[in-house]
């Protein structure tokens, strides 16, 4: 706990699991030292942070309320196919024109009446920094992944523009962020090197997180002696099965354990029936799940960083978002391979998860990544800097900018 006593401090982030367990475990080590610490978001999250043991504040809009009001507004960019380039283009239009204004909306009030001393936003949520800076509040930004291009936060402080001007602030050249603090969750081998520019960056790692059920199987314990592989793409782009059908048929008749998790909102029986080698389950808790595994296979988002954790080779398989960039920089790192979404097919699937575990490269560049990890200050440091932020109340430029 600080000098001071204990502060509030309001965390905020996109409506998705993606977004908010990224920032579980700064908030835990928050509470830890006796700050009090609330979400707020859209409210079909509620229940799962109110699970986590944080009081929730219902802002803004839920994540497919977000899309089609963006899809109206930018329709061009939201035509696009799947890539980089879209994500590059319509992703800093949606989170600075469609979500920010509504979540700001609901954000002012909420700042204003519950009155934290800090507010932390996740890297894409925008309109925290428009309240805070309503208010008066300092404000830290919680990066959830790569290290985006700058040239998407110059688009997106156009696009929110006129948000800005109807709240009479004006927050910088980046869409209000990198002003304050910006904790930085990403390891060295994956990260942009665009960070350098950053003075107000600092990392901190954010791996270690237990988010509920820990409980596994029962049929875990009688996995074959062989190497296991686990499939997932997500909460978010996992509702095409087609996508994981391909990849089983690849592995059908492959020497291995395969456990893959579809999500809640889906059902196992849209795969069909499968060899007894195969296991497909709604949901297995990743971080209890992980270390019985050899190899993974994901979309690409917030999850490679656990992933990466725990020194496993990973097939990314990226389907929208920053998934695309994501991809090349685990493989630029030499611990991924990845397959486009044209380029996945079950002779394609196979043959790179047999190259995953079969080629010692890939594994020792997930290891060196997992030290790397490792190495990175915890959130128990990072509450320091935090709680420095609520004191001194301006930027925490660093003596030395990463180069």
């Amino acid at each position: 706990m600080s000098p001071e006593g204990p502060r509030r401090v309001l965390c905020t982030c996109l409506p998705g699991l993606g977004h908010f367990l990224p920032m579980v475990p700064l908030a835990r080590a928050l509470a830890a030292a006796g700050h009090e610490v609330a979400f707020a978001t859209a409210g079909d999250i509620s229940p799962q942070i109110e699970k986590m043991g944080f009081a929730a504040f219902p802002a803004g809009m839920s994540l497919p309320q977000q899309l089609e009001e963006a899809a109206e507004r930018f329709p061009e960019q939201h035509a696009m196919p799947p890539s980089k380039e879209r994500f590059f283009s319509f992703v800093p239009r949606m989170l600075a024109g469609a979500a920010a204004p509504a979540r700001a909306k609901d954000l002012v009030p909420i700042v204003r009446e519950w009155r934290p001393d800090v507010v932390i936003h996740d890297e894409t949520e925008l309109g925290g920094p428009v309240a805070a800076a309503v208010a008066g509040v300092p404000y830290a930004a919680h990066s959830v992944a790569i290290f985006r291009p700058l040239e998407m936060a110059r688009l997106a402080r156009a696009t929110i523009a006129p948000l800005w001007e109807a709240w009479d602030v004006d927050l910088g050249p980046f869409a209000g962020m990198f002003r304050y603090l910006y904790l930085d969750v990403c390891p060295p081998s994956l990260q942009s090197s665009e960070i350098g520019q950053i003075d107000v960056a600092y990392p901190m790692q954010n791996t270690h997180l237990d988010a509920g059920d820990q409980r596994l199987p029962d049929w875990i314990t009688q996995l074959r002696p062989v190497p296991t592989v686990y499939i997932s793409l997500g909460t978010v782009f996992n509702r095409n099965p087609e996508v994981f059908a391909t990849i089983l048929a690849g592995l059908h008749d492959e020497d291995l354990n395969v456990i893959v998790t579809i999500g809640n909102d889906q059902d196992p029986a849209a795969l069909g029936p499968q060899p007894e080698h195969i296991h497909v389950e709604r949901f297995i808790a990743q971080s209890a799940l992980l270390p019985h595994c050899d190899a993974v296979v994901n979309q690409g988002g917030t999850a490679i960083f656990e992933i990466f954790a725990h020194g496993l080779p990973l097939l990314v398989l990226p389907q929208g978002a920053n998934q695309f960039y994501n991809a090349e920089a685990c493989v630029a790192a030499g611990a991924a391979r990845s397959l486009l979404p044209a380029e996945v097919t079950p002779e394609s699937a196979r043959t790179s998860i047999r190259a995953l575990l079969e080629d010692p490269r890939y594994r020792d560049s997930a290891r060196r990544v997992a030290s790397e990890i490792e190495a990175m200050p915890d959130p128990e440091q990072a509450v320091e800097l935090v709680e420095r932020l609520a004191r001194e109340r301006a930027p925490l430029t660093r003596p030395a900018v990463r180069r």
